[in-house]
């Protein structure tokens, strides 16, 4: 009775002990080379370079454990060690958590112990490897005798060969498990590269994840971009004008209007304006219209930029901080400027591009066929 009683007692620990493996997302650490004690931070992206501390915990001697709530799991998190430059990148999930690694090479640190962690370490490897290869390639390459515009074409394919493995081992784990949030985090990290339509079919991959914060976000991105499609009516708003008035895109009904979003500080937005000039005075007294609407928030600067290039058209501006989180920005999904729609006399979108010379030739078999 005796051994019978101890094996139900170890029974019941190992019991536990998987109950408690599978409620809990648990990371331990190791971090040689550190000494003493020191403060750990988890964060959580909220923009293109902001970060929220979600929990802090400390380190003592390198080494530190701790356990997130249920309602951070499901993201990618990035872990700061003390004032460390470097910090490492995890998924939470249920389970435990194991990170190793060095002070002097954080960004190497090992993280394993759940599905998705090893997903996440298997793809560094594969990057790292991929860049590896590329990097011996183009050595080859280069140190071939050849002509410096065949080297160049050479490169070029390069480069898109191995993009095309990237892709594809992308791809590859991405569709291999519909509950993964890895795989939905690689589509949602290249979100600014999808159309609506396609966002609609990687989101119909995840069927388990529509609660999740990156499903939630696709799913709105790809709303937004279905209202500023070609076809669609352009969504109409308001924005402060150069003497301090307001200005409506609805104010152009009537007209071809070339809706343009740029910046300032903008290099290629400031490119594109030699384009849109010349088509502007060729078809202007055709009927078309250009509204440049800018994402700066320095309205001096703004000003500079419209006269010293000679932006004869209709200008606005929010003049609010944020860029492409600004709220006219938000409501044509901006992810990249410059941009452009071209939108006809009844409001209706007709095209949408990213490249000045596009829009032109656009406009020009428009008019052509008038």
């Amino acid at each position: 009775m005796k051994k019978l009683s101890s094996f139900a007692g170890f029974l019941g620990i190992c019991i536990l002990a998987a109950c408690s493996s599978e409620n809990v997302c648990r990371i331990d650490g190791t971090i040689r080379g550190m000494e003493g004690q020191d403060s750990i931070y988890v964060l959580r992206s909220t923009g293109e370079f902001t970060r929220d501390t979600v929990m802090q915990a400390q380190i003592d001697n390198g080494h530190f454990n701790f356990e997130l709530p249920q309602d951070l799991w499901g993201e990618k998190y990035e872990l700061k060690i003390g004032n460390q430059r470097f910090s490492l990148s995890f998924f939470a999930e249920q389970g435990n958590i194991e990170i190793t690694g060095n002070v002097d090479s954080l960004y190497q640190a090992e993280v394993k112990g759940t599905p998705d962690n090893d997903k996440w370490a298997a793809y560094q490897r594969f990057n790292a490897e991929l860049a590896q290869e590329g990097n011996r390639l183009r050595a080859a390459l280069n140190a071939e005798q050849l002509p410096d515009s065949v080297k160049r074409v050479k490169n070029i394919s390069l480069f898109q060969e191995l993009e095309a493995k990237r892709i594809h081992y992308e791809d590859s784990v991405a569709n291999s498990d519909p509950k993964s949030v890895f795989g939905l985090y690689l589509y949602y990290n290249k979100m600014w590269k999808w159309k609506y339509n396609e966002m609609d079919g990687i989101l119909a991959k995840f069927p388990d994840l529509k609660e999740n914060r990156y499903y939630k976000e696709m799913k709105v991105k790809a709303d937004v971009l279905r209202k500023i499609a070609p076809g669609a009516i352009a969504p109409d708003f308001k924005v402060k004008t150069v003497d301090g008035g307001e200005i409506s895109l609805s104010s152009f009904r009537g007209k071809y209007v070339i809706l343009d979003f740029w910046a300032s500080w903008c290099a290629p937005c400031r490119a594109a304006t030699e384009c849109i000039k010349g088509i502007y005075k060729k078809y202007n007294a055709q009927g078309l219209e250009v509204f440049s609407v800018s994402l700066d928030d320095d309205k001096d600067a703004w000003l500079k930029a419209i006269k010293d290039d000679g932006m004869e058209w209709k200008q606005g501006c929010q003049l609010l901080k944020g860029g492409k989180f600004t709220p006219v920005a938000q409501l044509y999904g901006i992810d990249g400027i410059p941009a452009f729609w071209v939108i006809d006399p009844d409001g209706k979108i007709l095209c949408q591009e990213t490249k000045g010379d596009r829009v032109v030739a656009f406009c020009e078999e428009l008019f052509t066929k008038k």
